[in-house]
């Protein structure tokens, strides 16, 4: 594949190589759609491919979204669509593969919110949202960035606006709370 040159002199040109290289300045126009992955219930298997995605609850069964293992620059973003009356998770791909940052959850029968922090380690693998306690009400919402491409704890960084109920409790753990 060439080259192709864009320049204020010659317009578009192509040259030997391979890329795309602007020797002026750019001005690009349209939208940027994000891929859309829907939980659809059960167990939804995340891909490098779907790095970038927007991730739906969109049932209010149970439903599981595993991450794929990390790669330096990944991102998902996980919204609830419907209010969970069964689990809704996020689950690093492997064990020790875990979060690091936090979630605040706004209490919709108290005035109150409250902020969760993933263990300071980077162990807890799992983000459980239960549709009162730890979150999961419709329009929830968090983030999780790569961090780390290796094996270690902690390869996640999360932040998220969570809506809950009742006493709200931390949806981090270890295992699927």
């Amino acid at each position: 594949m060439p080259k192709v040159v864009i320049n204020n002199k010659q317009g578009l040109v192509q040259k030997g190589g391979s890329g795309l290289q602007v020797d002026s300045t750019a001005n690009f126009t349209g939208g940027n759609k994000h891929t859309v992955v829907r939980s659809g219930g059960g167990t939804t298997t995340l891909t490098a491919a779907n790095a970038g995605a927007v991730c739906q609850f969109d049932i209010p069964g149970a439903s599981n979204f595993t991450l794929p293992s990390p790669e330096l620059g990944m991102s998902f973003t996980f919204i609830s669509t419907v209010t969970a009356t069964a689990d809704h998770v996020i689950q690093a791909a492997t064990n020790n593969h875990g979060f690091l940052g936090g979630v605040q959850i706004m209490n919709t029968t108290a005035d109150q919110t409250d902020a969760f922090s993933a263990a300071v380690d980077g162990n807890n693998d799992f983000i459980t949202l239960n549709g009162t306690t730890t979150g999961g009400i419709a329009g929830s919402t968090l983030t999780v960035h790569a961090v780390s491409g290796s094996s270690a704890a902690g390869c996640w960084a999360v932040q998220g606006q969570l809506i809950g109920s009742g006493n709200t409790i931390t949806p981090f753990g270890d295992a699927q709370i």
